[in-house]
């Protein structure tokens, strides 16, 4: 009894009290041993949600989270500026009267289907010219549809009636792509249940087109940014919740608003995940003593860094060059726990609360990376579009997690599971266009069944000559204009008039091999 009388009283002696400059009182002694705390327990179980039980292939997986119910709003809204434009034309050159061929559903799958397999070819800084090149493009994009139709298509692509959008902007800046976005979340939100690890971070969108809401961060390699706020699950990465930085707004503003502290814009994100013991790990921009105690009462931790300026932290736990490495000073403020610790290089024997950090801080920079190694992103001014290829990227990622929980043994000993899964994604989606497409040989130019065949499509060429003759002579395109050739003959593939000197006589069989 002495002695034990003896040690406590010397414990005692050793206890400190901190005090910071926001009067918050932290004291070295250890809270006393409890049972596990409501807030640790976790009372959900990880997995695919309910909507995502039924599916059958890769195109269905992507289709819970890109619903056929966003691609009719896509295509309703291109229709109605693509012929809004065209009657302007119209007007102003009387006699060359143009009309919009409007595009259907699965026009619209065959447009995201080819930005995805450009994202997998890495080729969003082709040109278009480059990328339904004869001799150095790929023949999936010949083969789903013409250029100048793709063109027209990323040119008109809207996402609301431009009619009422100046009313809407003055409530809500992001209304160009709301509709889209509240949709996209929603089906985020109803395809997964995540495990007791979420993480909250921020994307950055490079753009260059005119928005009122974009950042200028010139340590970025974009600079001009747009910031998007996201809550994905720590382990798999799957993105759960997301609400984008729009600046300022009016606090008439019923949705999208960040007038709020930034602990309340976290408790916005996990929201739909509190009184479920999850822990949520963030960083240094997010974490403060605040946000803990606010977390603590709705069952849910908070693991995160925290600022040095913060009033919270007391000056005995700031830098000190004289502590020595790998030393640690615990302090409590009832259930709060603050570790200030002094790293060694290359040292795995840190604090749990630092290992459990390292381990769980990286969810949404793993998404953002798996987002940037195939983006389907194109060049252009315009701030909607932009957002909409981020919207693909992030859906096709949510779709390759669901996926692989699904179907765990699907090319499982492959390092480049994501790009395969992406090209099937892809090609699934231009299927049905294809097919339609397929349906009119007559109105197809040699060009395209060639790229029909080379993905594998059945179709009938003709086998017409290399060289055919003409009733009216012509000059040789390919003689120096001083020579003055005029000639009968043209070829049969790209018709222009060419003398003996620049054409020669083959077979049928050879003239179906160089053609291919």
């Amino acid at each position: 009894r002495r002695r034990a009388k003896r040690e406590q009283q010397l414990k005692q002696s050793e206890i400190k009290i901190f005090t910071a400059r926001s009067g918050r009182q932290w004291t070295t002694e250890e809270p006393p041993k409890r049972k596990i705390l409501q807030a640790n327990v976790l009372r959900q179980q990880n997995g695919i949600g309910r909507a995502a039980t039924g599916v059958q292939t890769i195109r269905e997986v992507f289709q819970l989270l890109m619903t056929q119910d966003m691609v009719i709003l896509i295509g309703r809204e291109t229709n109605r500026r693509a012929h809004l434009i065209t009657e302007q034309w119209n007007n102003r050159n009387p006699g060359k009267e143009n009309q919009w061929k409007e595009k259907d559903s699965d026009e619209i799958w065959a447009f995201i289907g080819l930005l995805i397999l450009a994202g997998v070819h890495r080729a969003k800084n082709e040109t278009l010219d480059e990328l339904w090149s004869m001799i150095d493009g790929r023949p999936v994009f010949r083969a789903t549809m013409a250029k100048n139709r793709f063109k027209i298509l990323l040119r008109f692509c809207r996402f609301d009636n431009i009619a009422t959008r100046d009313e809407r902007l003055k409530q809500d800046k992001l209304a160009p792509v709301r509709d889209l976005w509240a949709m996209f979340l929603a089906q985020l939100r109803a395809c997964y249940t995540p495990g007791g690890s979420l993480t909250v971070d921020e994307q950055l969108i490079s753009t260059r087109g005119r928005c009122n809401f974009r950042q200028y961060i010139p340590s970025k390699p974009g600079k001009y940014v747009l910031k998007i706020f996201w809550c994905c699950d720590s382990d798999t990465v799957y993105p759960l919740n997301g609400e984008v930085y729009l600046g300022r707004q009016s606090q008439a503003t019923g949705v999208g608003r960040n007038t709020s502290p930034i602990c309340n814009l976290v408790k916005r994100l996990v929201q739909p995940w509190i009184n479920t013991g999850r822990t949520i790990t963030t960083d240094n921009y997010f974490t403060s003593a605040e946000l803990a105690e606010d977390l603590l009462g709705v069952q849910t931790s908070l693991v995160g860094t925290i600022r040095r300026n913060k009033k919270e932290i007391p000056q005995e736990l700031q830098s000190d060059p004289y502590r020595p490495e790998q030393s640690s000073i615990f302090c409590f403020d009832r259930q709060i726990t603050l570790v200030s610790y002094v790293p060694k290089k290359r040292h795995a024997n840190k604090p749990e609360i630092i290992l459990y950090y390292n381990e769980t801080k990286g969810g949404v920079d793993r998404m953002d990376q798996m987002v940037q190694t195939y983006s389907c992103k194109r060049k252009t001014k315009r701030w909607p579009m932009t957002f909409f290829f981020n919207m693909i990227d992030v859906g096709a990622v949510a779709a390759f997690v669901v996926w692989t929980i699904k179907n765990p043994q699907w090319n499982e000993r492959k390092h480049h599971r994501r790009r395969l899964f992406l090209l099937q994604l892809g090609s699934e989606l231009i299927e049905a266009h294809v097919d339609r497409r397929q349906q009119q040989p007559q109105s197809m130019q040699r060009g395209v069944k060639l790229a029909l065949q080379a993905i594998g499509q059945t179709t009938t060429l003709s086998r017409p000559p290399m060289a055919s003759t003409i009733a009216v002579k012509r000059r040789c395109q390919l003689c120096s204009r001083e020579r003055d050739r005029k000639v009968i003959t043209h070829c049969a593939r790209c018709n222009i008039p060419c003398c003996p000197d620049h054409h020669q006589v083959i077979c049928t069989t050879c003239s179906d091999i160089f053609l291919k």
